[in-house]
């Protein structure tokens, strides 16, 4: 075996980066060094999560020591927003090693479009370009040329994988999305609408047609159509969404902790057979699974993978997927994307199986 490359997790106590430090502990290339914290500096990771004692002994340092660090990658587990700051911090210190962030800080290209989508103005525009979408079964080649990797959002990632077979042969003539999400996708931090008593026993929507992932949904639509500015050109420019299909989006909080099940009720405008179109596109995807039938929820809850299923009657297609919403959604993608960047198997280290029961 190589020697070990050196990695190390800022935002290791929120959820995606204690996900991204469980698996990077298990990653046979790959050795920790650093973790790093805001409030949780000082203390050690076993003190926010029990389980990690006598694993990973390591103290969370503060973000000011973040501009020494050397280590050959880091992954930004951070709060949207905090990450655009902390990447500049890196850049300006001369940091030269791979960066992976799993905010949504650089997944969308025009600067403009985070005051749409996110409320905010972005505080470094010049760096998104820096940023490569990592979306990683659909960005291969692009992952594997980058120093730096934009994490897609947890619905977005499901969305994609379920609609673009369809949507890149120009096949979608209208398409319902409803996607199912545990409690973990709302971060560490407790809220009213995160509470248990809010979530245990209750299905509710939220966001209807109007979520922050649709934008770079869009966005790699117009790529993946050849419409739009490449997701990775940086030129500004936007894609004329009027020509894309309409993707109508209901999420939903679900009552349960990990996890978006997802449903795409797609009409086509031929008909053509949904299991062999994703079969040729998801045939060398070592962490995709396909059957025909809707996939379950536990079966991909604890894992890597992500199922898609079908059923069709006709022009009619409902496309399901289920992926572990920090894994798939958040940090396996995230080291996937790093094991792509550093020209090893993307499945290294992420072929456990799921928790199941």
């Amino acid at each position: 075996m190589s020697e070990k490359i050196t990695v190390s997790v800022a935002g290791a106590s929120g959820y995606t980066g204690m996900e991204a430090v469980r698996i990077l502990f298990g990653h046979p290339k790959v050795a920790l060094t650093r973790l790093y914290g805001s409030r949780s500096a000082g203390s050690s990771l076993a003190s926010h999560y029990k389980g990690m004692d006598s694993l990973v002994d390591l103290t969370i340092q503060s973000f000011d020591e973040l501009a020494s660090d050397e280590s050959d990658a880091i992954f930004l587990g951070l709060p949207h927003g905090k990450s655009a700051e902390v990447a500049k911090m890196l850049f300006d210190a001369g940091y030269k090693g791979r960066i992976v962030d799993m905010s949504s800080d650089f997944r969308l290209k025009d600067p403009a479009a985070y005051e749409k989508w996110y409320g905010w103005t972005h505080p470094h525009p010049e760096l998104i370009k820096k940023f490569t979408y990592g979306l990683t079964e659909w960005y291969r080649n692009d992952i594997r040329m980058a120093d730096h990797i934009s994490n897609p959002g947890c619905f977005a990632s499901a969305i994609q994988l379920g609609l673009l077979p369809f949507a890149k042969e120009g096949l979608v003539s209208s398409c319902d999305v409803t996607g199912i999400t545990g409690s973990s996708g709302s971060g560490a931090s407790p809220s009213a609408g995160t509470h248990f008593s809010s979530r245990y026993g209750n299905v509710k929507a939220y966001k209807v047609y109007q979520h922050q992932h649709l934008g770079e949904v869009i966005q790699t639509l117009a790529d993946q159509m050849g419409i739009g500015a490449s997701i990775d050109g940086g030129s500004g420019e936007s894609a004329d969404t009027s020509v894309l299909p309409e993707v109508r989006f209901v999420p939903v909080s679900g009552p349960f902790v990990r996890g978006i099940w997802m449903t795409i009720a797609i009409t086509l405008k031929e008909e053509t057979h949904a299991g062999n179109l994703l079969e040729e596109e998801y045939y060398n995807a070592p962490l995709v699974r396909l059957q025909e039938g809707l996939p379950e929820l536990k079966q991909v809850v604890g894992s890597a993978f992500t199922d898609i299923g079908w059923v069709q009657q006709g022009r009619n297609v409902v496309v399901g997927v289920a992926i572990d919403n920090l894994l798939k959604g958040a940090a396996s993608q995230a080291v996937q994307n790093l094991n792509l960047m550093m020209d090893w198997p993307e499945e290294t280290g992420l072929t456990f199986p799921p928790a199941i029961l």
